[in-house]
């Protein structure tokens, strides 16, 4: 009887023990960094792009930073019809559901020939039903033009090194921006097909194409600087995470 009660008495403390390590599993503070380099080659426009993002935070909440940029190779920012520019954005996320996460932030953006942009966004970021991953983002800028920028790709395995991922990219605006060569409506739609080989997880290079079409106002803005509205590039870049 004695020794069931000690063996009884063992195992309870062994669980008590047990519960405050999980709960402080459950806070345990993680951080991760992706990076992508790519050339877009065209005969037209060609430019180098890039784009980080990294987070620290555990399973509910995180602090995000994230910046993006594309040069061409005439060393000017390419403006990307006031879509792009060198962006960087920081943001606060929660996790509202599996798989999806709210965030809200802020936004600094450079345009070519020093022109800024700072504004606050807010969106959801998460992956939808097929494994689609989507990121979906408003905002207002300085200006008081209201955007929306939609980000959507999937990964087929097409081996377990060789992954195809198709993407699409959308921005609409409320209002012009003329400085920024920014037009109402939708602005800019660019649709591509990147092929990566992971050499390791952590680091795959790859091959692409492009097809980016400007619509609407921003089109002629686009026009009128004597720039492309559209155009088809092959892209080659480096995709790393740690």
């Amino acid at each position: 009887m004695a020794s069931t009660i000690t063996r009884l008495f063992g195992i309870s403390a062994l669980l008590l023990a047990a519960a405050p390590a999980q709960a402080m599993d459950d806070e345990v503070i993680w951080w991760r960094f992706d990076g992508r380099a790519e050339k877009r080659i065209s005969s037209v426009a060609p430019a180098t792009e890039w784009a980080a993002s990294a987070w620290i935070g555990e399973d509910r909440n995180k602090l995000r930073l994230a910046n993006t940029g594309i040069v061409g190779d005439n060393g000017h920012i390419d403006n990307e019809g006031g879509t792009r520019g060198i962006d960087t954005r920081f943001f606060y996320s929660r996790l509202i559901s599996d798989f999806w996460d709210a965030k809200a932030g802020v936004q600094f953006t450079v345009f070519d020939e020093g022109v800024t942009r700072s504004g606050f966004l807010a969106g959801v970021e998460g992956v939808a039903p097929f494994g689609v991953h989507v990121d979906l983002v408003a905002g207002v800028s300085q200006t008081g033009v209201v955007s929306a920028r939609l980000e959507a790709s999937y990964d087929a395995l097409l081996s377990q090194k060789l992954i195809a991922t198709p993407y699409l990219e959308a921005m609409v605006a409320s209002k012009d921006d003329p400085a920024i060569q920014l037009g109402s409506g939708l602005a800019r739609v660019e649709l591509g097909l990147r092929l990566r080989y992971e050499i390791t997880k952590e680091v795959a290079p790859y091959i692409g194409v492009a097809f980016e079409q400007f619509t609407g106002n921003t089109a002629g803005f686009v026009a009128a600087s004597g720039e492309p509205t559209s155009l088809v590039r092959a892209l080659v870049g480096l995709k790393v995470w740690f």
